[in-house]
């Protein structure tokens, strides 16, 4: 029983979407506007906390 939990587990982490650990990253996490609105760029849309206005520009409070 413990080894079919196991694998469960395994299974629901392999295939969570992206986008559910996306939350995790914020703009503390860059050291400039660039640098964040690269990895914005690079991975959207599951990284919308990085542009909290929706104007497409990602930690406008870095600048």
């Amino acid at each position: 029983m413990l080894y079919i939990m196991k694998i469960l587990l395994s299974l629901i982490f392999v295939f969570t979407p992206t986008s559910v650990f996306a939350a995790k990253v914020k703009c503390a996490d860059f050291k400039s506007q660039k640098q964040a609105q690269a990895y914005f760029n690079a991975q959207k849309p599951g990284y919308k906390g990085l542009d909290r206005d929706k104007d497409g520009i990602a930690c406008e409070s870095l600048n």
